[in-house]
């Protein structure tokens, strides 16, 4: 995942976008960066960390001039972490200075960067958004219709900000897997990966960007909105209500926090009967669907951990050492709240089961009788090509053992699995009728071609 951002047609499009990506800093905190244009010559910033090493009180650069920016925070899935890959990209081609920043993964990289290549390209970095450039910079015409032709040669999943000079484009994969959408703040338009990031910065959300759409904006107006390609039906990504999106993003029509509740309670119909002292979410992500499993079965609700909120997200951590040591930095259990009580721990998923492992023993350690683990989402059988940074399937617990070999490696007394359709039907708009989304991790069931070429290991 990745979290992207533009502002065009405002004096503030700096700050504004900064502050956007500040409210997306859940989406990647390796590093940040932003592109400033409108005024004077385009300028791109980039730094490693999070937000607040790029933009603070010693910098001017929140005092530069420009109307326009888009901004990027990132967390690798497919290249090294490094400030090389750091992004928003910027080159100076037949079309001036352009730059852009991606969300997702690019699964046919290897093959048009081959491509590529045997025509004279010169790579800078090591990841797959670089080829974009490449066939924005080989290609005439005017730069929306470029875009297109580009974007036509791509597979998989990218949604993307582009900017040029005054012109802010938004562009969106034909699957729809990584979300982007549209608001609007006076006379100016915002492009986000998530709703949030607009309504922060005191936008009002339009629309979500449609699958393989793309829109040009340029002074305040939307010049130009069409598909590049014929939109598939929509495969949005379903960890992201499960595990990546703020709470107060909307999706499908309702906040991210509401679906959460809802897995919840459909964990609470599955579980029907279960008995226990009190009901524990893992923070943060599994607090709403701890909420909706509590309120479904009666059984009391209660913060069992402390979070240091000075710690990043373990998951998008680039290497397991480094999510080993931020998860026992992360988390405290509360003693007085859970010694001696029979406990419903509601975490969003198991990856690798190292995380899980650690909380449990914790909790045993604090002195708890018996623990009930739930996860408000299926077991992740499958490598996500589409930008999570799931990992390959060897790696995978639930890809090479049962539901009773990790109850008995997690050391638990029950371990539950939402079932693939009730989170289905917890992140659709209605039950009625129900919303396409990309399941491919719980089902290995991919809507690209997937081949021993495909972009997923580190270039």
């Amino acid at each position: 995942m990745c979290g992207i951002i533009g502002v065009e047609n405002n004096e503030n499009a700096s700050v504004l976008a900064s502050a956007g990506l500040i409210t997306l800093q859940h989406r990647g905190e390796e590093s940040v960066g932003i592109t400033i244009s409108g005024k004077e010559k385009m300028k791109t910033f980039r730094s490693m960390g999070l937000v607040s090493t790029l933009f603070n009180e010693d910098t001017l650069l929140n005092k530069l001039p420009g109307t326009a920016a888009i901004g990027h925070v990132r967390y690798t899935t497919s290249a090294k972490s490094s400030l090389i890959n750091a992004q928003p990209f910027q080159i100076n081609c037949i079309h001036g200075n352009v730059a852009v920043a991606h969300n997702g993964n690019i699964t046919n990289f290897i093959k048009i960067r081959e491509m590529l290549l045997k025509k004279g390209a010169i790579f800078s970095h090591t990841s797959d958004t670089e080829i974009l450039l490449h066939l924005i910079a080989m290609s005439k015409g005017n730069l929306a219709d470029v875009v297109a032709k580009s974007l036509y040669r791509l597979e998989g999943a990218f949604s993307l900000v582009i900017l040029k000079d005054k012109t802010l484009i938004g562009a969106r994969d034909e699957n729809g897997f990584r979300p982007l959408v549209l608001g609007k703040i006076d006379s100016s338009y915002i492009i986000s990966s998530e709703t949030s990031a607009i309504e922060v910065i005191g936008g009002t959300y339009i629309r979500d960007i449609m699958p393989g759409e793309i829109v040009v904006i340029e002074n305040g107006q939307i010049k130009k909105s069409f598909f590049y390609k014929n939109s598939r039906q929509q495969h949005t990504c379903i960890f992201e209500q499960v595990y990546f999106s703020r709470p107060d993003s909307i999706m499908f029509g309702k906040t991210v926090k509401e679906a959460r509740v809802k897995m919840g309670e459909f964990l609470a119909k599955q579980m029907k009967g279960i008995k226990a002292d009190i009901v524990v979410p893992v923070p943060d992500t599994g607090y709403y669907a701890a909420l909706g499993f509590a309120k479904a079965s009666n059984i009391f609700f209660e913060n069992g951990f402390v979070r240091n909120h000075y710690v990043g997200r373990s998951f998008i951590k680039p290497s397991q050492n480094l999510r080993d040591v931020t998860a026992r930095l992360k988390l405290r259990p509360i003693k007085e709240v859970v010694k001696g009580k029979d406990i419903v721990l509601i975490d969003d998923s198991i990856v690798r089961g190292t995380t899980s492992k650690r909380i449990i023993g914790v909790l045993k350690e604090t002195g708890v009788k018996k623990i009930h683990f739930v996860l408000s989402c299926p077991p992740i059988t499958d490598s996500c090509y589409y930008g999570i940074d799931t990992p390959i399937k060897s790696h995978l617990i639930a890809a090479n053992n049962s539901v009773e070999e990790i109850r008995k490696y997690l050391d638990v007394n029950t371990l539950t699995f939402l079932s693939l359709e009730n989170l289905v039907k917890a992140c659709s708009f209605s039950t009625e009728k129900e919303q396409a989304f990309c399941t491919a991790c719980f089902t290995g069931k991919y809507f690209t071609k997937i081949s021993k070429n495909t972009y997923k290991e580190n270039y």
